[in-house]
């Protein structure tokens, strides 16, 4: 007879290994399996609640340099400087994931929502996966910030978790005085 292909819908979060052709036997059926290559769970690839989006300025869609610096200018003195304070964040939050800190530390530091979704994943990845036997250095490579308003500032951080390097994408916003998460991402 003829080869044909077997293709069968992949189970979620497994990928199908590359389509294989199977020859079909002239006699009776012939029972085949494909074989799948299961994914390994990332326990350190996080994304937090779905925020709203953030709104666009009138006028353009884009904001002008001129106004970005006088965003920046604007920014109350009493808020240190958002760099370290994404660094800090986004290392802590690695290191919650991965279970070398507790979650509970970074609760004044991030919104209700995000933070329940982070302690849920964390308590997630230690229940699955037994913790780290020795203790995996984390650093934070390089930081790249972006002001989105005079109380709002984006930043990209790239962190080295002691196994992979990884991307965090942090949103702070103002608040009393000092910077909170309200959005987190890390891949």
């Amino acid at each position: 007879m003829s080869t044909t292909t077997l293709v069968r819908p992949a189970p979620v979060g497994r990928h199908l290994a590359t389509p294989i052709a199977v020859p079909r036997a002239t006699g009776p059926a012939v029972r085949t399996t494909v074989p799948w290559l299961p994914t390994r769970w990332d326990p350190v690839r996080f994304t937090g609640p779905a925020a709203p989006p953030a709104p666009v300025p009138k006028g353009s869609p884009f904001v002008a340099a001129s106004a970005l610096a006088a965003a920046a200018r604007s920014t109350p003195p009493e808020v240190p400087p958002a760099g370290p304070w994404a660094a800090a964040l986004a290392r802590c939050a690695v290191e919650v994931l991965v279970g070398l800190r507790p979650a509970t530390q970074l609760a004044r530091y991030l919104t209700t929502e995000l933070y329940e979704s982070l302690a849920r994943r964390a308590d997630l990845a230690g229940r699955i996966l037994a913790r780290p036997a020795r203790s995996r250095h984390t650093a934070v490579r390089r930081v790249h910030l972006c002001q989105i308003g005079p109380r709002t500032v984006e930043a990209s951080v790239v962190v080295h978790d002691g196994v992979r390097v990884r991307a965090a994408a942090v949103r702070l916003e103002a608040h009393q005085g000092r910077w909170r998460a309200t959005a987190l991402e890390i891949g």
